[in-house]
């Protein structure tokens, strides 16, 4: 799987990612079509789970959470390692498996960028008068 830049990413390649590091990290799973349903459920409940205010991946869920496999998953090439990476963590649960240390650390830093990334920060507003003043505001002449 090569994904460049520009390249529409798939459901699919969220979860084929997931499964690669996990076999990586030495978990043999079979990654059978029942398997696979299951764990695009999973991806589809967890990042209906990040996505908020403060948060937007552009990860598009399916009408009434029915997905596919070869859905555009609506997210850029610069996301695709956080999600896979915390999906990976998901699955280990989902098949009673413990995550290896190193995948964990993996994780927990591509998670990280992934966060800082795409965090949204609120604009600042200007209070002008209605400051209140007592708590830490001070009255500036």
């Amino acid at each position: 799987m090569q994904l460049s830049g520009g390249e529409m990413i798939k459901k699919r390649d969220i979860v084929d990612r997931a499964f690669k590091l996990l076999s990586m990290s030495g978990f043999y799973l079979e990654d059978s079509p029942e398997d696979e349903i299951d764990i695009l459920e999973t991806l589809d409940d967890m990042m209906s789970e990040w996505q908020g205010v403060d948060y937007d991946f552009g990860y598009i869920v399916g009408e009434d959470n029915n997905s596919s496999l070869d859905d555009d998953s609506g997210i850029k090439h610069d996301a695709l390692s956080g999600i896979a990476h915390k999906l990976a963590l998901r699955i280990c649960s989902v098949f009673g498996k413990q995550a290896t240390p190193l995948l964990m650390a993996q994780t927990s830093e591509a998670y990280n960028a992934l966060l800082t990334r795409y965090q949204t920060i609120p604009e600042s507003k200007n209070h002008g008068s209605t400051m209140l003043f007592g708590a830490g505001n001070k009255r500036f002449r």
